[in-house]
Protein backbone atom coordinates (compact mmCIF):
# COMPACT_ATOMS: atom_id res chain seq x y z
CA UNK A 1 0.00 0.00 0.00
CA UNK A 2 1.42 3.33 -1.06
CA UNK A 3 4.49 1.67 -2.56
CA UNK A 4 5.15 2.22 -6.30
CA UNK A 5 5.74 -0.85 -8.51
CA UNK A 6 9.24 0.38 -9.27
CA UNK A 7 10.11 0.39 -5.60
CA UNK A 8 8.90 -3.18 -5.28
CA UNK A 9 10.90 -4.37 -8.28
CA UNK A 10 13.93 -2.55 -6.96
CA UNK A 11 13.55 -4.20 -3.57
CA UNK A 12 13.29 -7.64 -5.15
CA UNK A 13 16.24 -7.02 -7.42
CA UNK A 14 18.22 -5.65 -4.52
CA UNK A 15 17.66 -8.76 -2.44
CA UNK A 16 18.50 -10.94 -5.41
CA UNK A 17 21.64 -8.99 -6.28
CA UNK A 18 24.03 -6.69 -4.47
CA UNK A 19 21.25 -5.31 -2.31
CA UNK A 20 22.43 -2.29 -0.41
CA UNK A 21 23.78 -0.03 -3.15
CA UNK A 22 21.06 -1.08 -5.59
CA UNK A 23 18.35 -0.04 -3.17
CA UNK A 24 20.15 3.19 -2.34
CA UNK A 25 20.66 4.45 -5.89
CA UNK A 26 17.25 3.27 -7.05
CA UNK A 27 15.61 4.98 -4.09
CA UNK A 28 17.41 8.17 -5.05
CA UNK A 29 16.08 7.95 -8.60
CA UNK A 30 12.50 7.09 -7.70
CA UNK A 31 12.29 9.55 -4.84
Amino acid sequence: PGVPPRRSRAAVAAESSTGTWTTVWTDGLTS
